[in-house]
């Protein structure tokens, strides 16, 4: 027997784009059209569900079990109770009104402390359907991502899972999952999901391949930290052209806090969207030949304004 969820939505869903353009979702994969897919794993219980979209929400459909409750929680929790881009405060400059409105169906997701953690690590420097293949496997070899779970996973056979996606990965990650275990895993999800900024500036970016933008990554899914967001020369790059910084120079420390807060001027909510900005740096506004007839920003961009 199935069993079946619905989350309303106040307009409808893009549940493509809320798939694609999102750390947590590359722990889904695509089932069919429309359709993807994640197995949760629930006390011992592995749950496949399976989502898609309609006009007012979306479905959820998976398998009757006695953890149907928790499961509900957590998928509520996931996509945020229907929190979508179109009612966020994305205002004070036009190419923020019109992100917003370019994405208003998109879903904003969230997830826990240390799965967000393992995907940041997985998905540095790889692309997202690598990471789709290789996190899956992972988390079904450990019967569900804990510190604990993942420090006691033999390193040699924690290496071939994540190989994929850099053997490097595997050290770093098996070394990550044993101090945090040491530390107690109750103690990090409470520190990584409250607003105490230590979890930030001290304890993320002492772990094991985990530096600032990693760590500014993670806090903006998991807890919707205020004060930072994760800066790439990919983001700097539009958000100069676009008018929303008037720094240009590298990707030093000083330049990366600059940028921020920048952007966070315009509101907290802008942390939350970085992704979207950063796809327009993959399929329109790259570096060397920026390709403004195509767009969506192109009408409220000072660069697009300057070179037609």
């Amino acid at each position: 027997m199935r069993t079946a969820l619905s989350l309303a939505c106040e307009t409808p869903p893009d549940l493509a784009a809320t798939m694609q353009l999102q750390l947590p979702a590359l722990a889904w994969s695509m089932a069919g059209a429309g359709v993807w897919q994640r197995t949760f794993h629930l006390h011992g219980q592995g749950i496949r569900v399976q989502v898609e979209a309609d006009r007012g929400g979306l479905q959820f459909s998976f398998r009757t079990s006695t953890e149907e409750d928790l499961l509900r929680d957590l998928l509520t929790a996931t996509f945020r109770n229907g929190d979508q881009v179109g009612a966020m405060a994305l205002t004070g400059h036009p190419a923020l009104r019109t992100l917003r409105r370019h994405h208003q169906g998109m879903i904003l997701m969230a997830g826990s402390p240390f799965e967000t953690l393992v995907l940041a690590v997985l998905a540095q420097t790889r692309p997202a359907e690598a990471v789709r293949k290789v996190f899956p496997r992972l988390a079904a070899e450990c019967g569900g991502l804990t510190p604990r779970r993942l420090s006691a996973l033999p390193l040699p056979r924690l290496t071939q899972l994540v190989r994929p996606l850099g053997a490097v990965k595997a050290s770093r990650l098996h070394a990550t999952a044993a101090i945090l275990t040491r530390r107690g895993t109750t103690a990090f999800d409470r520190l990584i999901a409250g607003s105490d900024s230590q979890a930030l500036n001290y304890l993320l970016p002492s772990l094991p391949g985990v530096g600032t933008h990693t760590a500014a990554i993670v806090m903006t899914i998991v807890n919707d930290v205020p004060d930072t967001m994760p800066i790439d020369l990919h983001l700097m790059r539009v958000a100069y052209r676009l008018g929303l910084t008037d720094h240009n120079g590298g990707l030093t420390k000083t330049g990366c806090r600059r940028v921020a807060a920048d952007l966070l001027a315009y509101g907290p909510d802008l942390a939350r969207v970085h992704p979207l900005i950063q796809q327009v740096a993959h399929d329109t506004c790259t570096a060397d030949a920026p390709d403004c007839r195509r767009c969506f920003l192109a009408e409220s961009c000072r660069h697009a304004a300057r070179t037609a």
